[in-house]
């Protein structure tokens, strides 16, 4: 294909000429006339283009008007009054009004880039010998075809997932011809999804046995498009999708998590990371360190400081905009043979508390004088900002404590879409689904996260299914809390009249000035609303206008 036009060539140069600093794909002087032919029959031009199609990919870090999307959920409140996320919680989005509306275009238009290289991939990049000029070439090009078959597959779910009935485009098209393709239903835009995952499979041969090399850091591996089609099969087999209850829904997806799971571990380099928590840890390595074994797909590490700007506690420098609730608090379970104390309810708690949180008295750094104050009247405490904590909590995942905002210090930070401890969950919940009773398997796989945390772990044959239900879905809440999870999980369990419709609980803490004690009440912090319709999204108003082949979700 050569097209020639300038709309063509400002297209495919923009994706290329955006990664030129950052990615060193280029080395000579740009042409503003190259054509598609050009670029595509240049190596470095086509791995640049490729390059490009990565730039769609979602950074969680505040990106709902500088909020995380865990304040959309019963996870956290936004202290910043004026953030777009409170319309998720006030039931108030609509078609024109959806702080993630604009997610619709961002992901086609990975969809359509993906398309390109794939097209060119077979036609000009093949034609021009570049695939066959060696050994080493034609494993390069058959693996960044595989990136971008799960590229695709990834940019389809992020739309399947919000708005259920997507178009699936497999081809490059022309708006007239995407006109003309029906919108697929939820079951279809899944096996669409797993049946590109299965193919990129194909042709990403990374060993499970290995971690990411410095020839794949950043880019999508073998582990990553199983562990989007585990995500994809799981959210097949859930209650929105499947009232039913196909138990051979469950099946399948507890099939690939456990076939992974097994490929992998005891010895791997992939797997949990680390293996267990420990009192002293100041960080989680698997949000703190680039590519680690953990770490199935993220996107870029960058150098920032964003997430630490607007979710530190007010008197370290930070807006403090994350205030996790109670509700969430309340999930972290004692330590082994520990037991919670009313006056010190912070005490011996799961080491992903301490990691999880900042709260009332902590150090984050031990042995060292920096002490989070949010008790009524202190220095982190409600009200001293505009933005200080509403619940008596700040938001400490992912953050590093030790960076000095006021000299601008940065660290190197990726958003981990796709991580080892969550394909375990997958394969829990799916096989629990899938039996009668829970058999050993789940136990062994569910109390690899809770001996890792610290935590009681449960004796094969003492939960009943409904129990295990349970047990599994609180362990998502707390392992994969923030992460984006919970405001997908609660949706596919067709639970958010449950969950999100209601009110949300923070801690009032107040200093006792005799003794230097503290005494804690649970209070009222927001009401939320939400109605079964939210289960999916109301696709853009203006795409319906502008595409005659869409039809409104239902309710909206």
């Amino acid at each position: 294909m050569n097209l020639k036009n300038i709309s063509a060539k400002i297209f495919v140069l923009a994706g290329i000429l955006s990664l030129a600093a950052s990615c060193d794909v280029l080395d000579k002087e740009i042409d503003t006339n190259l054509t598609e032919e050009d670029i595509f029959s240049d190596e470095r031009y086509a791995a640049g283009f490729l390059n490009s199609t990565y730039r769609e990919v979602l950074r969680g870090y505040n990106r709902l008007d500088n909020a995380m999307m865990a304040c959309a959920s019963d996870e956290a409140v936004c202290s910043y009054s004026g953030s777009a996320v409170h319309n998720f919680n006030y039931g108030a989005i609509t078609a024109s009004n959806n702080p993630e509306s604009e997610l619709w275009g961002q992901m086609y238009k990975g969809i359509r880039n993906a398309n390109i290289f794939l097209d060119q991939l077979e036609g000009v990049i093949k034609d021009s010998g570049l695939i066959d000029q060696s050994a080493a070439t034609k494993a390069n090009y058959k693996r960044m075809k595989g990136e971008a078959l799960f590229l695709r597959a990834y940019y389809h779910f992020e739309l399947a997932k919000r708005w259920g009935n997507i178009q699936l485009l497999d081809r490059k098209m022309t708006d007239k011809e995407i006109a003309s393709v029906p919108q697929s239903t939820f079951t279809e835009a899944i096996r669409f999804i797993v049946k590109d995952c299965d193919e990129a499979m194909e042709y990403l041969q990374n060993p499970l046995t290995e971690t990411i090399n410095n020839d794949n850091k950043g880019r999508a591996t073998r582990a990553s498009a199983i562990a989007l089609k585990s995500r994809a099969l799981l959210y097949l087999a859930s209650p929105w999708n499947n009232p039913e209850g196909n138990e051979e829904l469950w099946k399948e997806a507890a099939d690939v998590a456990y076939e992974f799971i097994t490929a992998t571990g005891n010895g791997s380099k992939i797997g949990l990371d680390p293996a267990r928590y420990t009192a002293a840890m100041q960080n989680l390595l698997f949000v703190s360190t680039p590519y680690s074994k953990e770490v199935l797909f993220s996107s870029d590490y960058e150098l920032v400081n964003d997430i630490e700007r607007y979710n530190l506690p007010v008197s370290f420098g930070g807006y403090g905009y994350t205030n996790p609730t109670q509700e969430l608090v309340d999930c972290f379970e004692p330590l082994k043979n520990h037991t919670i104390d009313p006056e010190h309810p912070y005490d011996n708690l799961d080491y992903r508390f301490n990691l999880y949180f900042y709260y009332n008295g902590q150090h984050p750094v031990p042995n060292k004088p920096e002490v989070i104050d949010t008790y009524n009247g202190g220095k982190d405490g409600p009200g001293r900002s505009a933005t200080a904590t509403r619940t008596g909590y700040y938001m400490r995942k992912f953050t590093n404590f030790a960076l000095d905002l006021n000299k601008g210090q940065q660290a190197r930070r990726g958003w981990v879409h796709f991580r080892y401890a969550e394909i375990i969950l997958n394969y829990c919940e799916a096989m629990n689904e899938y039996l009668a009773a829970p058999d050993k398997t789940i136990y062994d796989q569910l109390n690899k996260l809770r001996t890792r945390a610290g935590i009681a772990t449960f004796a094969v044959g003492s939960l009943t299914k409904e129990e295990m239900r349970e047990a599994i879905r609180k362990e998502r809440r707390v392992e994969l809390a923030f992460e984006e999870h919970r405001f997908w999980d609660v949706r596919r369990w067709k639970e958010g009249e449950k969950y999100f419709n209601g009110p949300v609980h923070g801690m009032q803490i107040t200093l006792n000035e005799a003794d230097g004690t503290f005494s804690y009440k649970t209070v009222e912090v927001e009401n939320r609303s939400y109605s079964s319709r939210m289960d999916w999204y109301p696709i853009p108003y203006d795409e319906i206008l502008r595409n005659p082949a869409l039809k409104q979700n239902p309710g909206w």
